[in-house]
């Protein structure tokens, strides 16, 4: 059993809150109070402070505004128990003796020196209530900075007991601000339309800022992950670009249509044949730069009706799907389905390493849709309802689903199912 302080992270939290009730104008107030507090919130003590201050002024808004800024360091002391470092029974990996097969003991990848992540965040946000709390938002922006980021990366062959290990790779940095707003824009009634809102939209950047250049044995300034097959990697790890940033070659065009094993050099514009490392360059990465939500609550006398809304833009995706689809399927035996692309592009063999592939997986979807209608029936009050689940998706992304996949690969996935259902609810 491993100890206790080497499984519980250990969190330091600093807040400091102003808040503002009754707001009235924005003009100078007639008085404000303050008040200090401090307590401890965690296992370890980990101190919180809190600074309220009241505020009355002439013109009624009737509502409330929160300020806060804090400051929170979550981590560990010691190194990370060894992950991988047990030996196991493996019944897929056997030995043959005479008509016998045995498992085998093996060890896994292990890196003995490795460390929890340790990750501070500073962040500043307004909370806010108007018209008697009819009208409630808040914004909040942060910075993230982790260090000892832990990934499972490729290591050189030799150098463990498997050519990809778990260890810490480098530090990286998270800077958003996220706001949400919530509002009973119409009040309803017996014989009046209700409607109730939310909405919430985000923006995040996210950006490698090191990488433990000796982490490997020699120095490293960029680390290949994103496996498609053969060992072929179509993401990169690299210091100043976002986390899994497609590492692909600049595809050539002619006529606008690509042409296959042709790209444009990184230097200059001359257009060289194949794709090699020195051809290749970070190109957009999987994570959206805006995610945006809202949903609806609507009611008529007994009728009711609700949905929600979900949005990322700036989102790309690397359509491996599609990058199936080359002639080359219709060699095999028996041949393999191709993908209608290979019409488009006429290639004859998959272009792995073309941008071509990198696509925009900004999409709007309607996740999901009910209507409802309540009753009573011999007094008992009852409900009917249908949900559709999966409405519909509006996106220019040509591949199954732009939220598929692992890290933005799109590969041999299943589409999104579209459920529907109904009901009947009764209260006795």
């Amino acid at each position: 059993t491993l100890p206790a302080r080497l499984l519980a992270p250990r969190d330091y939290n600093l807040i400091v809150r102003a808040t503002i009730h009754n707001v009235r104008s924005c003009q100078a107030s007639d008085g404000i109070s303050l008040q200090l507090q401090v307590q401890p919130t965690g296992p370890h003590g980990s101190p919180f402070f809190a600074i309220n201050g009241h505020l009355r002024q002439e013109v009624d808004f009737g509502g409330a505004m929160t300020v806060e800024a804090g400051w929170q360091w979550r981590g560990n002391t010691g190194h990370l128990f060894r992950i991988g470092a047990e030996y196991f029974d493996g019944k897929s990996e056997q030995y043959q003796f005479g008509d016998q097969f045995v498992s085998t003991i093996r060890p896994s990848a292990v890196d003995p020196n490795i460390r929890w992540e340790e990750t501070s965040t500073y962040n500043l946000g307004l909370d806010f209530g108007v018209l008697g709390q009819r009208i409630q938002g808040t914004v909040d922006w942060y910075v993230k900075k982790t260090k000892d980021l832990i990934f499972t990366v490729p290591v050189a062959a030799g150098t463990n007991f498997s050519n990809f290990l778990t260890t810490n790779i480098g530090s990286m940095r998270n800077q958003g601000i996220e706001l949400s707003l919530s509002a009973r824009v119409l009040r309803g009634g017996r014989n009046a339309l209700g409607w109730t809102a939310d909405f919430t939209v985000a923006h995040n950047a996210n950006k490698l800022v090191s990488i433990n250049a000796y982490a490997y044995g020699g120095a490293v300034q960029q680390i290949g992950v994103g496996f498609l097959s053969l060992g072929t990697t179509i993401q990169v790890l690299e210091p100043g670009q976002p986390i899994n940033s497609f590492f692909v070659c600049r595809q050539y065009y002619r006529d606008r249509k690509p042409v296959e094993n042709a790209y444009v050099s990184l230097v200059g514009d001359s257009v060289i044949q194949g794709c090699g490392n020195d051809g290749r360059r970070p190109y957009h990465d999987p994570a959206p730069k805006w995610t945006l939500g809202h949903t609806s609550y609507l009611t008529y006398g007994n009728f009711e009706l609700s949905f929600t809304l979900r949005a990322w833009l700036g989102n790309y995706v690397y359509n491996f799907v599609t990058n199936g689809g080359s002639y080359v399927g219709l060699m095999y035996s028996p041949p393999n389905n191709v993908s209608a692309s290979a019409l488009k592009t006429g290639f004859a063999a998959s272009q792995y390493l073309s941008d071509y592939f990198v696509q925009d997986g900004s999409f709007l979807r309607m996740e999901n849709v009910t209507v409802g209608y309540a009753f009573r029936y011999h007094g008992q009050p009852m409900r009917v309802f249908a949900t559709v689940q999966n409405v519909f998706t509006i996106t220019g992304y040509g591949g199954v689903d732009p939220t598929a996949g692992l890290n933005g690969i799109d590969s041999d996935v299943y589409p999104r199912s579209r459920t529907f259902t109904a009901g009947l609810s009764v209260r006795f």
